[in-house]
C-alpha cells in the first residue's frame, strides 16, 4: 500500500481492501507492502507482517514490459529484488489497491484495480497523460490474473481499449465502490460554517470541474443572497485558477476554500451542508456522493459515465458544462426542505443496495477465483 490519507478516493479504497483482507486474516496469511508511515502504523496496530518498500514496477521499465513482455518476464524471474522477497516470503497473490501498480511476472498471481480509463475519454485535461497511461494499463493487463473495476461500463471500457484483440484476457469482476463503515460510525468534529451551505469535496483538479460550479453560484448569488459553498480538498492544478476567478468575481463572501481536512471534519462537512454537488467529469464512479448519501447529505452529479446509476434516484442530474443546469439543481435543493429529506431518506436505501459486507464478500470471492481455491 502506498498512498496516503492526502491521496483522496483511491487511499479510501486501499482502506477497504486492505481491511476486508484483514477480517479475513483467520483465512488467509496477511503481509502487507507499504511505503509509508500510515500504512506501516496500521500494520503495526494489528500486528501484520510488513515488507517496507514497493511492489510495483518502476516507471522506466514500463516502455520495456510493454514492447518486450517476455524478457520482461524472464529477466523479473532471475534479478528482480520484489520476486526474491516473494519467494522468500511465499507469497502467493500480490492484492493492489492503486491502478497501475504491478510486476512484470507470471510467477506470480496478481490482482489490481483499473479506477478509471479517462485519459483515453477525456483526453482534453492535461493532467492526464495519454501515453504514459496507455504504457502502463497495456503492459498491466499483459501480466496481471484479475482485474477489478467500479462498474459495467468500467469493464466495457477496459475490453474496448486494450482487449477486443486479446484471445486470453484476465478476469475482470465488476466490484464497486463501497462507503467503509468507521465513515459512518465515526465522530464530527465541527467546522466553521455558515448555518446553510453546498458543499464538494474534491482535490483541485482541472476536471473537478470547480470552475462551473462557481459560475453557478455567480448566477444564483442574486435571488438566494445567502447562498454559500465550501470547498475541501489538496492542492493541484487548477487552484491558482479557482482563486483568481473568485477574486475577480467578487465571490470572497460567497465562497470559503478549506485545504485536506481531517476525516471528522470531512464528515461534519456532509452531515450539516444543504447539499453535495459534484460537477466532475471523470468516472465511471466516484466515491463522494456514496459518503454524501450514506451521511444524509443530499446529493447532486455529473450525469456523465455511469455516475447517474450510481446515485439512482436520490441523486440529481446535470450536465456538468451547463453552470445553469448546475443552478437550477443547488436551487432546488436550497430552497426544498421537504426535497432535501425525500434525497436523504432515498439516499439511504440506495446506500444498502451494496453495504462494505457485500464489498468484502465479493474480493474474497475475486481472491479466491484468482488463487483458483
Amino acid at each position: 500500500m502506498i498512498t496516503s490519507p492526502y491521496v483522496g478516493g483511491v487511499f479510501q479504497y486501499e482502506n477497504l481492501i486492505a481491511e476486508a483482507i484483514w477480517n479475513n486474516r483467520d483465512k488467509y496469511n496477511m503481509i502487507m507492502v507499504c511505503d509509508n508511515s500510515y500504512w506501516i502504523n496500521w500494520c503495526i496496530e494489528r500486528n501484520v507482517k510488513f515488507i517496507e518498500g514497493k511492489m510495483g514496477m518502476y516507471k522506466g521499465s514500463i516502455e520495456f514490459a510493454k514492447n518486450h513482455p517476455y524478457i520482461a518476464a524472464l529477466y523479473s524471474s532471475f534479478f528482480s529484488p520484489q520476486i526474491k522477497k516473494i519467494k522468500e516470503e511465499k507469497i502467493e497473490l500480490l492484492v493492489y489497491g492503486q491502478q497501475g501498480m504491478f510486476l512484470a511476472s507470471k510467477l506470480i498471481k496478481q490482482l489490481c484495480p483499473i479506477h478509471d480509463l479517462m485519459h483515453r475519454y477525456e483526453t482534453r485535461f492535461m493532467e492526464r497523460q495519454q501515453s504514459k497511461e496507455d504504457n502502463i494499463f497495456r503492459c498491466e493487463l499483459q501480466f496481471v490474473t484479475t482485474v477489478m473495476v467500479d462498474s459495467q461500463l468500467g469493464k466495457s471500457q477496459v475490453i474496448e481499449s486494450y482487449l477486443q484483440k486479446r484471445k486470453k484476457r484476465p478476469f475482470i469482476q465488476v466490484l464497486p465502490y463501497v462507503v467503509s463503515e468507521h465513515i459512518t460510525d465515526s465522530k464530527e468534529e465541527p467546522v466553521q460554517t455558515p448555518d446553510k451551505y453546498i458543499f464538494y469535496p474534491a482535490q483541485f483538479w482541472q476536471h473537478k470541474n470547480h470552475l462551473n460550479l462557481l459560475k453557478a453560484v455567480g448566477i444564483l448569488k442574486k435571488d438566494i443572497p445567502d447562498i454559500h459553498l465550501i470547498l475541501v480538498g489538496s492542492e493541484k492544478n487548477a487552484l491558482n485558477t479557482i482563486k483568481e476567478y473568485i477574486k475577480e468575481n467578487e465571490m470572497e463572501s460567497f465562497v470559503t476554500i478549506y485545504n485536506f481536512v481531517s476525516e471528522e471534519k470531512l464528515i461534519y462537512l456532509y452531515r450539516h451542508a444543504a447539499a453535495m454537488v459534484m460537477p466532475s467529469y471523470f468516472g465511471p464512479t466516484n466515491i463522494p456522493p456514496l459518503e454524501a448519501m450514506a451521511l444524509g447529505c443530499p446529493a447532486a452529479v455529473s450525469n456523465n459515465y455511469a455516475m447517474g446509476e450510481q446515485v439512482g434516484d436520490a441523486g440529481l442530474l446535470f450536465d456538468p458544462d451547463s453552470p445553469k443546469e448546475i443552478a437550477d439543481c443547488i436551487s432546488k435543493l436550497w430552497n426544498d426542505s421537504r426535497l432535501r429529506e425525500t434525497m436523504r431518506e432515498k439516499g439511504y436505501q440506495q446506500i444498502a443496495k451494496w453495504r462494505p459486507k457485500d464489498f468484502e464478500k465479493r474480493l474474497i470471492e475475486t481472491i479466491d477465483i484468482t488463487l483458483g481455491i
